[in-house]
């Protein structure tokens, strides 16, 4: 009797033991979070055991919070899914019966006017008429919710069918002596209307914007410049800016049409002659170590065209994700997602709904291509913890996230999810207290 007493008491004094650390644990979390300034109700955690699934530490895991780029991860995975690890971004260029041409947008984010001038080597110098098949995205080029005054943003550029270097007009400031006037070169062609109230100085610090009071081809530009400075201006107008740079092209090689590209699509009998590719796997590692909003969005709606037979549409997008998740098995009834990359404030998801997916999708290709610290977005970040993390960051106005694996000290291996939206808190403090979290967790679990 006095054994099996001894053995009970043992077991009491164990699972206190336990107990007491489990809440110490959660009392440094709290601590952390405390000291950080940050309101409580406006920081939502999830961290669960890989192997499990249970979790360990939660906080406001279940409130709709806006993820931002977090969200990248979750529309990534399905696309890639659907389109293949091995799919090209691919532009084709055909010859038509009547001795014109046919060039086939495949909407490449990465399609440059030197890769136009590729595809032109095919086209004749006789040619009278170049047809565009413009058919594989819709027209609209801006995501559900994504804000207007953000168009001057280059993390944010239109996107379309039409994608062409980038989507960014480059323009270079070149002093002319402290005090006179800069020179603004726009070899583009594209129409842009300078304001220029740039002067030399001992510094480079130039503010640009757009005048929409006079015309969304108006740009202001003030400040000083000491040494030639190259600015980059998100095109308004992609097809406008695509038709000019390829008309260009066609004219430095001496052919001049009697009429601007007609809009028409392939037909069974034109003639392949030549295409520019590039892999998915340069978009894949723009995307989650970059964070390419750009990218991310055309990915996204290639995915939903292929699935289809249709065009690629944003609408399409989201039901290759809502699919995926029906395949995988989670419930993705309570969540709200309007766009791929997270940009628009009307994307609602949970810190328990992330954490579950990164779970189920622990096995997925892309999650080996997760940043680690010191890659991308995690440059600066969390560079004692390089080997035992893998993580998306978000980045957006007042909110802040991150979600991956975690490898703690002890061999525990974890998926996690913080989100934080204050619009009370800086950038730097919201992603400070991340780190600190991510600290702990690798420390004490």
């Amino acid at each position: 009797m006095k054994k099996l007493f001894a053995a009970i008491l043992v077991l009491f004094m164990a699972l206190s033991a336990q107990a007491r650390g489990i809440k110490s644990e959660k009392a440094n979390f709290s601590s952390v979070i405390n000291d950080s300034g940050i309101e409580k109700n406006s920081i939502a955690i999830s961290i669960k055991d890989l192997n499990t699934g249970k979790p360990v530490y939660e906080l406001n895991e279940k409130i709709l919070m806006h993820p931002a780029s977090v969200q990248k991860v979750l529309t990534l995975i399905p696309a890639v899914d659907t389109l293949g690890e091995d799919y090209e971004f691919t532009t084709t260029v055909y010859k038509r019966s009547d001795n014109s041409y046919v060039v086939k947008l495949g909407a490449d984010p990465y399609l440059t006017t030197s890769d136009l001038k590729n595809l032109a080597s095919n086209i004749g110098l006789d040619t009278q008429k170049v047809y565009i098949d413009d058919s594989i995205l819709e027209k609209k080029s801006w995501g559900e919710g994504w804000q207007w005054d953000d168009d001057m943003n280059v993390l944010m550029p239109r996107f379309n069918s039409y994608n062409l270097d980038g989507n960014l007009i480059k323009i270079t400031i070149l002093p002319e002596g402290k005090g006179k006037p800069a020179v603004i070169l726009n070899p583009s062609k594209y129409p842009l209307v300078f304001l220029n109230n740039v002067v030399g100085g001992d510094k480079n610090e130039v503010k640009v914007s757009r005048d929409n009071s006079i015309s969304a081809n108006t740009l202001s530009l003030s400040g000083t410049v000491s040494r030639p400075q190259i600015i980059y201006i998100p095109t308004n107008n992609l097809k406008r800016y695509f038709d000019i740079r390829f008309m260009n092209v066609l004219q430095d090689k001496k052919i001049y049409m009697k009429q601007n590209f007609i809009v028409d699509k392939i037909l069974p009998e034109d003639e392949k002659l030549d295409s520019i590719t590039h892999p998915i796997s340069q978009a894949i590692d723009d995307i989650l170590k970059n964070s390419n909003n750009m990218v991310s969005e055309t990915v996204s709606k290639l995915a939903g065209g292929k699935m289809y037979d249709d065009k690629g549409t944003d609408i399409n997008g989201i039901k290759v994700f809502n699919a995926y998740c029906k395949k995988i098995g989670l419930d993705n009834s309570k969540i709200r997602i309007v766009d791929a990359s997270g940009v628009s404030k009307n994307n609602l998801i949970s810190a328990d709904f992330i954490t579950e997916f990164f779970i189920k999708t622990k096995d997925a290709p892309v999650m080996e291509k997760l940043p680690i610290p010191g890659e991308g977005t995690l440059t600066h970040r969390m560079l004692p913890l390089k080997d035992n993390v893998r993580a998306k960051t978000g980045t957006h106005s007042d909110s802040s996230s991150i979600a991956g694996f975690l490898t703690t000290k002890k061999g525990n291996k974890y998926a996690f999810c913080i989100m934080i939206n204050d619009a009370t808190a800086t950038v730097s403090d919201m992603k400070s207290l991340e780190d600190y979290i991510l600290r702990e967790a690798y420390l004490r679990l």
